[in-house]
């Protein structure tokens, strides 16, 4: 059944391979004898066919010796017409720009009008940020994300080659939703197109204190702008306070990093429906006032059945749903609603073996757009701070599902935070303030390659199942959790 689900999930890789002539004539039939025309079909209201073929320029000269030398006078051949470079797939991004493909539209996080924005300030979107993500692992060479991978960590194997080692697809779909390629004529774009990505691979060891602290400070080490984390306690697994010295290395980023600008670091609220501020529930990650909570909203302006929320959330993002009463699970896809689509780690390194998903989500998706977003707003000015960076991001939210939401005379639900992140006024408010004029520099260091893969004999199909759940593992006390 889970193959099943899969197809239908992915019906634009299914199409016609075949090539088309567009040809005026009276009775089209006999060319099917005479000429190789695979299938046609009538054009509505015009005279003209369109011809399928394997190759549309023997077609045409069979046509031309059929037909004669003037059959093409007034004939168009065929031209594919398409915007230079647009992503394959960005029109299913619906958390970029949501124009109905799923919900209701106009629920999104306005990221294609904030590309719009930036552009018009003659800037480059995202140029010179660097992004911090600690996750489980990363498709380092993945095409959708050249150039984009800095050199970074691997607290597994001890390198710095934190590349995919098993099924660990989780870090590579939080890169894509983040800062995939945009307009390479391939696959997705990521929010901040520009930015670039510090990959650290800890996976389970992030439930050992010390691991967690090297991942920290190797970040803040490298200068990272902003840092996205997709994990926290367990969902279920009772209240957990945020270990002190991880404390105090991120009030320090906060504080004294960015030469005092403060690096603004994103959790994840999490995805078991719990209050991260309640004692019996209490998530010390995502709570903790130096760093900004990030719940999920699908694509309907309604929050997400598993989102975590309480009095720390700060914002949601758009991102998947799943059905009512169901726990989250990244595999249960036929109760998966609003999907992301972002890039897959490749082969069966990968949650459906293809080189992108249209089912990634949970708060794990919504966190790295958000801290998208704020790579967005440094970049248009460096020298935002991290308390602006949270007031523009809460300010300007859009206050979504007012009947449900519950917000207080300060704009504040205990369901959907300061409401769902606006890239495009948060940016304008900035600008409105500020000086937007760029300023950071390219970014020259070393990057690891794309690389193609042969995935033909490097597929294996019974590797996609519930055996490649998300890893926990817990030390000391701590179970952490990559969501």
């Amino acid at each position: 059944m889970r193959y099943l689900l899969i197809l239908l999930l992915f019906p634009f890789f299914t199409v016609y391979a075949g090539e088309t002539v567009l040809f005026k004539a009276d009775d089209i039939k006999k060319l099917q004898s005479s000429c190789a025309v695979k299938n046609f079909y009538k054009i509505k209201r015009s005279s003209f066919y369109a011809l399928h073929s394997d190759n549309a320029g023997e077609l045409v000269e069979c046509l031309k010796k059929v037909h004669g030398g003037d059959a093409f006078k007034d004939t168009p051949l065929n031209m594919e017409y398409k915007s230079a470079g647009k992503d394959r797939y960005i029109d299913n991004q619906w958390h970029l720009r949501n124009s109905g493909q799923t919900g209701i539209a106009g629920n999104d996080a306005k990221v294609i009008d904030a590309w719009d924005y930036i552009e018009s300030l003659e800037l480059v979107p995202g140029k010179g940020v660097k992004i911090g993500i600690i996750d489980d692992a990363f498709d380092v060479h993945h095409p959708d994300m050249e150039g984009k991978f800095l050199i970074g960590l691997d607290l597994i194997d001890g390198d710095n080659y934190p590349y995919i080692d098993d099924n660990e697809p989780h870090g590579t779909c939080v890169s894509g939703v983040a800062a995939a390629v945009r307009n390479n004529g391939i696959g997705v774009a990521g929010v901040c197109p520009e930015c670039r990505i510090v990959p650290v691979r800890a996976s389970d060891k992030l439930g050992q204190t010390e691991k967690m602290a090297a991942a920290f400070n190797y970040l803040l080490d490298r200068g990272v702008h902003v840092i996205s984390n997709s994990w926290g306690p367990t969902d279920g697994g009772g209240g957990v306070e945020l270990p002190e010295v991880i404390k105090e290395i991120i009030f320090h980023a906060r504080t004294e990093d960015r030469d005092g600008k403060g690096v603004v670091i994103f959790f994840a609220a999490g995805n078991g429906n719990e209050d991260i501020s309640d004692p019996a529930t209490f998530d010390g990650f995502a709570a903790n006032p130096d760093v900004i909570a990030v719940g999920a909203v699908n694509a309907s302006g309604v929050r997400s059945a598993y989102s975590d929320f309480g009095t720390d959330l700060d914002i949601v993002a758009p991102s998947s749903d799943i059905d009512e009463g169901y726990v989250w699970d990244p595999y249960a896809i036929d109760m998966m609603n609003d999907g992301i689509w972002t890039i897959d780690a490749r082969s069966y390194y990968g949650y459906f073996q293809t080189d992108y998903t249209a089912s990634f989500g949970g708060t794990s998706s919504a966190t790295p757009l958000a801290a998208a977003v704020a790579g967005l707003l440094i970049s248009v000015y460096p020298d935002v701070t991290w308390d602006e960076v949270y007031e523009l991001l809460t300010d300007t939210a859009d206050k979504v599902s007012p009947a449900d939401a519950e917000y207080d005379e300060n704009g504040f639900s205990r369901h959907y935070g300061f409401g769902r992140i606006n890239a495009l006024v948060a940016l304008k408010k900035l600008c409105s303030e500020k000086k937007c004029e760029g300023g950071l520099a390219n970014i020259d260091e070393d990057v690891y390659p794309s690389v193609d893969l042969d995935l033909a004999d490097d597929t294996d199909p019974v590797m996609n199942d519930d055996t490649i759940l998300p890893g926990s593992e817990e030390t000391n006390g701590c179970s952490i959790i990559i969501f």
